[in-house]
């Protein structure tokens, strides 16, 4: 298959291998209620943390989305109409699959009635089973993309004081709420920055590239600050 576009970008399949080795270990190796590694297991050797804590795979996912639309994108008078039916057609076929295979094998004690009112919540709601809420929020991203083109067009800084106020949304939703992991997690709320900084490092390209030093050095930092956060308890057990 071929985009519509017509353009590839061989470098990006290999950060999608990674992404989906960091998801895919997690699955293979944890599960929500623990097992076959139990979710208290710390890694002995630092990096691994990040494939003890999955979601790391999922916020590259993310980041990525953020960097390919912008890039095929830019410049470009977009259809939106057309834009959103492509995601739809790319999309929709095989989340209808799992969704009709968990309805017919895996919902359990939950009844047919219920099992559909959670997949209609689920364009709003983190509700899709088997990873569908990352569907969910992909289109909630698509939703903001115009916008945020518009914004990245007018000024990468601009674009980049999204995050703090991303950040400063969270901490009022904490204070609200007494915690913030389930919107920061399961919600645009929470990856609504890894889809700019995305945007953002492609209109940076041209200046990341070849610093490597200091790509060592941030990947360094994610190392080290996964390597306490999972020492901690993770994403499951962290108070």
């Amino acid at each position: 298959m071929r985009s519509s576009s017509g353009e590839h970008y061989v470098a990006l399949d290999q950060v999608r291998a990674v992404a989906a080795f960091l998801v895919f270990t997690w699955h293979f190796t944890h599960s929500p209620s623990g097992g076959p590694v139990p979710l208290e297991y710390v890694p002995v050797v630092p990096p691994f943390a990040l494939l003890d804590e999955g979601h790391t795979g999922v916020a590259v996912f993310m980041t990525l989305s953020g960097y390919l639309f912008a890039r095929l994108l830019a410049g470009r008078v977009i259809d939106y109409r057309a834009f959103l039916w492509n995601r739809l057609l790319r999309l929709l076929p095989l989340l209808a699959v799992v969704l009709l295979a968990v309805g017919l094998f895996q919902r359990g004690d939950e009844s047919v009635g219920t099992y559909l009112r959670r997949l209609v919540s689920g364009a709003v709601l983190p509700s899709l089973p088997n990873g569908g809420w990352s569907i969910t929020t992909e289109f909630h991203f698509y939703a903001l993309l115009p916008v945020l083109l518009w914004v990245l067009r007018r000024s990468p800084l601009l674009a980049l004081a999204l995050v703090p106020v991303a950040v400063a949304l969270r901490a009022g939703l904490h204070a609200l709420l007494g915690e913030v992991q389930t919107q920061a997690y399961w919600t645009i709320v929470g990856r609504f920055d890894q889809f700019v900084l995305g945007m953002i490092a492609c209109r940076a390209r041209s200046w990341l590239a070849g610093r490597h030093l200091a790509a060592g050095c941030v990947g360094a930092g994610l190392v080290a600050f996964y390597t306490w956060f999972d020492a901690q308890g993770g994403l499951y057990q962290y108070p």
